[in-house]
């Protein structure tokens, strides 16, 4: 094994985890792994140090989707629980944990695949507040500000949690429906990869159909065209209503300086989200509509923010 010392940096969601080694940059293509086929997080990490043919770093960044109280946090909808304290024992070297979305933010500044969806893109360069979410497991949120002495500090948020808000009549009769099912509904019930299941099953209920027991990824592919009317509204409606998140976060922070969109979901269907209703529910801000219609959405493209992100709040520390 080389034991040239590195960086190691993680990003861990309650699917993939990704992992890969950093030396003034995220070091080529990062190990995937699956999250679900570890019970416990440091058998994880020594699966990922194994494959990536290292014994030994200096010092690990683990962005991880979940809160993150006192250096400690759990998956939300996995289960695996890090310390930094414990995996700082483990790995013989310096360990921080960050929410996943913590890190996204600290990567937007060196972001280099970006796709503007309406408002004014060269905003985006601009030194403002910039909010970030991204559906993927969950639903991530995060703010990026700039600190008067230079560089970024992020507000952290589980805004993903926060009450959905139904915009119109056919929104209300969804959120009548979801709410059979579920004892409280949030944004991330429908903006997350079993989100976008759970709104299937409630248009399908609307179209009095009986849904078949598709995935995220088949009511995405089916819903890309109109062949399949029930997946293509499924899939209009699930950017609808991340427009209509995203507008809440960018007025609730005054994001002036964009709004980016990450995550699992969006960026694979990015082609569909030109011609969504995602920029028009967006802008529907009532009074502030014209304030929000010049606050640019950027698609995030990179292949791996998170992890040039981690290796961002290392740099920060």
């Amino acid at each position: 094994m080389d034991a040239a010392p590195k960086t190691l940096v993680a990003d861990i969601g309650a699917t993939h985890a990704r992992f890969a080694l950093a030396s003034g940059g995220v070091l080529g293509e990062p190990v995937v792994l699956a999250t679900g086929a570890y019970r416990e997080s440091p058998d994880l990490v020594r699966a990922a140090m194994t494959a990536l043919a290292v014994d030994r770093v200096d010092e690990a960044c683990f962005a991880v989707a979940g809160p993150v109280v006192a250096g400690v946090a759990e998956v939300t909808n996995g289960g695996l629980a890090f310390n930094a304290a414990a995996h700082g024992n483990l790995l013989e070297a310096p360990v921080s944990i960050v929410n996943d979305f913590h890190a996204l933010a600290m990567a937007v500044p060196g972001l280099e695949r970006l796709e503007a969806i309406g408002g004014d893109p060269s905003r985006g360069s601009q030194r403002g507040v910039k909010a970030v979410l991204g559906p993927g497991s969950g639903l991530g949120m995060s703010v990026l500000l700039p600190r008067d002495s230079g560089g970024w500090q992020v507000l952290a948020s589980e805004g993903g949690h926060a009450d959905l808000a139904p915009g119109n009549p056919l929104e209300q009769e969804l959120l009548t429906v979801l709410l059979t099912k579920h004892e409280g509904v949030c944004w991330e019930t429908v903006l997350s990869g079993p989100g976008l299941v759970n709104l299937y099953q409630a248009v399908a209920v609307l179209w009095g159909m009986t849904p078949e027991p598709l995935t995220a990824e088949e009511i995405s592919r089916r819903g890309e065209s109109a062949d399949d009317p029930v997946c293509h509204q499924t899939l209009e409606l699930f950017f609808a209503l991340l427009g209509a998140a995203a507008g809440n976060l960018a007025l609730t922070v005054c994001a002036h300086a964009g709004v980016y969109i990450g995550g699992g979901i969006v960026p694979q269907l990015a082609e569909f989200a030109r011609s969504s209703p995602l920029r028009r529910r967006f802008e529907e801000r009532v009074e502030l509509g014209s304030l929000v219609a010049g606050i640019p959405i950027f698609l995030i493209l990179d292949p791996y923010p998170g992890l040039s992100g981690a290796l961002a709040c290392l740099d920060r520390v």
